[in-house]
């Protein structure tokens, strides 16, 4: 139930802070590390639309390359000698 805000930063910034993290991490960051996570656990693009609150598909789909690009990396891992 976070909602963006500048006194949730706050609290975000204690936490981040408290776990001894010091890289710059903005709200969007959780927001976007949730989406990738939906995506590559198999959840469907239009629910993760829904549940970031994307009023166009096409927002969400900049997440899609991401998931994409490591599907393309895992595959391309195997090498058959034919």
């Amino acid at each position: 139930d976070l909602t963006y805000s500048a006194y949730h930063n706050k609290h975000l910034f204690q936490w981040i802070g408290a776990a001894g993290i010091t890289k710059d991490i903005t709200f969007h960051c959780f927001r976007h590390t949730y989406a990738t996570l939906q995506l590559f656990s198999g959840t469907d693009i239009y629910t993760v639309s829904k549940m970031l609150g994307h009023r166009d598909l096409k927002t969400t789909q900049v997440y899609t390359k991401i998931v994409d690009e490591a599907k393309r990396e895992a595959a391309d891992k195997i090498k058959l000698d034919l």
